[in-house]
């Protein structure tokens, strides 16, 4: 199989089109020399942008139809071939999550650049949804997405405020995944629409979903829930995982720390990279992070990092002189070398925000 990279704003019409490639889907929007970074190591045999079809003669992958990259949260991008069979077990497996079918409606409001968004995307293709994909902070997507009156939502927690403003009357569940759901903003989810608030988990490796809280059953809040179509395990609070959907057949270890309580559910703690190193005492990021949503609601994001200093960015009106005092309540090892406000908290080539980066600009 050839590999097609897409760069377009609107993937879903070439990724129809050139259905007999292995495809590779970029953010439009990255920065140029991060685009050349990915299509340099693609091998591609089919360029697309809006503009232009450019060809090549790349080599052949047997057997490959998807060629996924990381956000590159951690250091460098790494790259994961995957097979038809791998990207319609993991339809399937949504499919049965979430009882998706062709009575279902949805608006891809993931890019699917984003694994989360083209997860989701081969999903509703099998289910036979009805289905459109736009942009949120767009006004004439929003209002398309409204008229279209979606049956399910799936987006990053961030989303949902906006999408909260909508006037949405025939879900029958929400979904988010990608990044922690605040407790805060499971609640106002549950009183505005009265379905199911379902947090999910996934990530390249494994095509996008791994992890997710039952539609029919209790979803536990600040769990991402039960194993989804894989295996897992916890040896010494780390995260092990393996299944068909799985980059490679043997059992990998996430880097996630995670715990696992009675009934199975699971909770992710934060990756064991980030945690953060004082005097040997280790803080937990996502920890203090989730401390700061539940005792500070003006707070619209904030992030945690640092290496032997605890620092905080912080989105939202909020005293700051508050935030310290709070952090410092804790435990004198919380004291922020770094505490401030910022209109937007930076973020990688890939959109995401890395702690690793951050720590080199503050």
């Amino acid at each position: 199989m050839k590999r097609c990279v897409i760069v377009s704003k609107d993937p879903a019409k070439w990724i129809e089109q050139f259905g007999n490639f292995s495809i590779m889907v970029l953010n439009p929007a990255a920065p140029v020399s991060y685009n050349d970074y990915l299509v340099g190591n693609s091998d591609y045999s089919l360029l697309v942008t809006d503009s232009k079809i450019s060809e090549r003669n790349g080599k052949d992958y047997p057997g490959e139809k998807l060629f996924w990259y990381t956000s590159g949260t951690t250091g460098y991008s790494k790259f994961y071939s995957f097979t038809a069979e791998q990207r319609d077990t993991l339809a399937n497996t949504i499919c049965e999550a979430y009882s998706l079918t062709s009575n279902d409606r949805y608006f891809g409001v993931m890019p699917l650049w984003h694994s989360h968004g083209q997860g989701m995307y081969w999903a509703v293709k099998q289910a036979g949804c009805e289905c459109m994909f736009g942009l949120i902070k767009n006004r004439t997507d929003r209002d398309l997405f409204e008229k279209l009156q979606p049956t399910f939502l799936s987006s990053i927690p961030d989303m949902m405020p906006i999408i909260m403003k909508m006037n949405l009357k025939n879900l029958r569940f929400v979904r988010t995944a990608s990044s922690a759901l605040p407790d805060l903003l499971y609640h106002q989810l549950k009183e505005k629409w009265s379905v199911p608030v379902i947090e999910a988990f996934g990530m390249t490796e494994t095509l996008s979903h791994c992890f997710t809280n039952p539609l029919n059953g209790e979803q536990r809040i600040g769990t991402v829930g039960l194993p989804s179509g894989i295996e897992a395990r916890v040896e010494q609070g780390h995260l092990l995982i393996k299944g068909p959907c799985v980059f490679k057949t043997e059992w990998i270890d996430t880097g996630d720390l995670v715990e696992q309580d009675e009934s199975g559910y699971f909770r992710i703690l934060g990756r064991h990279i980030d945690q953060i190193n004082i005097f040997g005492m280790k803080i937990n990021p996502l920890a203090v992070e989730n401390h700061l949503f539940n005792r500070f609601p003006e707070i619209k994001n904030c992030v945690v990092f640092g290496d032997k200093k605890l620092k905080c960015l912080i989105q939202g009106d909020v005293d700051l002189l508050e935030v310290k005092n709070f952090l410092i309540s804790l435990g004198d090892h919380y004291r922020p070398a770094v505490l401030e406000t910022v209109a937007v908290i930076p973020t990688n080539n890939s959109g995401k925000i890395s702690r690793k980066q951050l720590e080199s600009l503050f």
